[in-house]
C-alpha cells in the first residue's frame, strides 16, 4: 500500500507543476482543477496509507454563499454570480470560506469570501 501512497504523490507533484506551467489566460481554471484534483489525491492518499481518514471536505461545507450574486470589483454591475459547487475553506477569510464567482457582464472571475 505504500507503493501506492508513494505513486499518488508523485502524480499530485505533477499536477501541481503542470498547473504552474498553465498558460496565464487559463489560470484560474487550471487553479480550480488543481484543487479539486489535489483533494481526491489528498483522500486517496490517505486511504492508500491506512491513515486517519477525514470526512469528505465537501461534507462540511456550507451549501451557498451568504450573497449568490453581488457587484463585480471590475465593471461593477450587480453581475458577479457565485459559480455552483465551488465552495472551499479559507484561512484568509473571517467565514472561513470562500467561492468562486463570475461576473455575467465583463467575464471577471475571482474567489471571494462566502
Amino acid at each position: 500500500m505504500a507503493d501506492i501512497a508513494s505513486r499518488l504523490k508523485a502524480v499530485q507533484e505533477g499536477i501541481e507543476r503542470l498547473a504552474e506551467l498553465a498558460a496565464p489566460d487559463q489560470a484560474d481554471a487550471a487553479s480550480r482543477l488543481v484543487q479539486k484534483l489535489k483533494g481526491e489525491l489528498d483522500d486517496a492518499i490517505a486511504e492508500a496509507s491506512g491513515g486517519p481518514q477525514e470526512p469528505s471536505t465537501s461534507a462540511n461545507l456550507p451549501r451557498n454563499p451568504r450573497h449568490v450574486e453581488i457587484r463585480c470589483p471590475i465593471c461593477s454591475l450587480r453581475s458577479f454570480t457565485y459559480q455552483k459547487g465551488t465552495m472551499r475553506r479559507s484561512d484568509e477569510t473571517e467565514s472561513g470560506f470562500e467561492a468562486l464567482y463570475h461576473c455575467l457582464s465583463c467575464g471577471h472571475e475571482a474567489w471571494h469570501e462566502a
